[in-house]
């Protein structure tokens, strides 16, 4: 691979990366040498793997080759309660779940938020990838107005069309899936699936089903294998954006969305 004037080489040898410089730009040559980097030179996988089982308090260390626990087996524990679960974990980090019996009541709920916000814009999902049905006529009848997300190529249209979409207050989405265990959602995106709904806007409704909820990321994982394939973005979303950057202190959407409402349409 060539990065700049630099040639390096990287390769896997007896599952370590090993990256090896061949050339080097005069000006670094000059003040660093010519030199050969191993990823082993500083420490060893087995006792970098014994150091984190210690700090565990774990005398060894899972085997990726063996069978998920009991725990992490959808089937172990019932809907109800893997449901149960996943809406404290939401709540904790700050989400706020609504559970509902039908999407009829959905679209209710929906409304109530789109009402408490400043302007009837919104972006959302193709209704082809909602869990609810015909959810843009509704609110078209409603006399909410839908965003496109889609964003042009040529920079000038884009960033016209980037002014426009941030008059939206609200994003809509579904979800691909979502993680009890730490209360967080999982998104791909796709066509009918801009990543610009959950990302933009500064308040996020997803719409999630019961039997969309999984007890642990690997369960999902082992469940869906292809998720990492199938999209050109899998995102996992746990809770509103926030940061502590500066002076350590919390504060909720500086990245993304500041609030985060996850409608929950109970199939069970």
């Amino acid at each position: 691979m060539r990065v700049g004037s630099a040639n390096y080489l990287a390769l896997y040898k007896d599952g370590v990366l090993i990256v090896i410089f061949r050339h080097l730009p005069r000006d670094l040559s000059s003040r660093y040498g010519t030199r050969t980097v191993t990823a082993n030179q500083t420490m060893e996988r087995n006792r970098f793997l014994e150091k984190v089982s210690r700090n565990l308090g774990n005398q060894t260390l899972p085997n990726q080759g063996t069978s998920p626990s009991q725990h992490n087996s959808p089937a172990t524990e019932d809907v109800q309660t893997i449901m149960q679960k996943f809406i404290n974990e939401a709540n904790a980090v700050k989400s706020q779940t609504h559970l509902v019996t039908d999407e009829t009541i959905a679209i209710e709920k929906i409304l109530q938020l789109l009402n408490k916000q400043p302007n009837n814009k919104y972006i959302s999902w193709d209704d082809a990838c909602l869990p609810v049905t015909n959810l843009v006529t509704h609110l078209a009848s409603a006399n909410y107005e839908r965003y496109q997300s889609n964003v042009p190529r040529k920079s000038a249209e884009r960033m016209t069309a980037h002014i426009k979409l941030a008059e939206a207050s609200v994003g809509i989405t579904g979800c691909s899936a979502a993680l009890a265990d730490t209360g967080s959602i999982v998104l791909e995106s796709q066509s009918g699936q801009g990543r610009l709904s959950s990302l933009l806007p500064p308040v996020h409704i997803a719409l999630l089903t019961t039997d969309q909820i999984y007890p642990t990321m690997e369960s999902y994982i082992k469940s869906q294998p292809e998720a990492g394939y199938r999209s050109s973005n899998l995102i996992v979303i746990t809770g509103p954006s926030r940061t502590a950057d500066i002076t350590q202190t919390l504060t909720l959407g500086v990245h993304g969305p500041g609030t985060l409402h996850i409608i929950i349409i109970d199939k069970v």
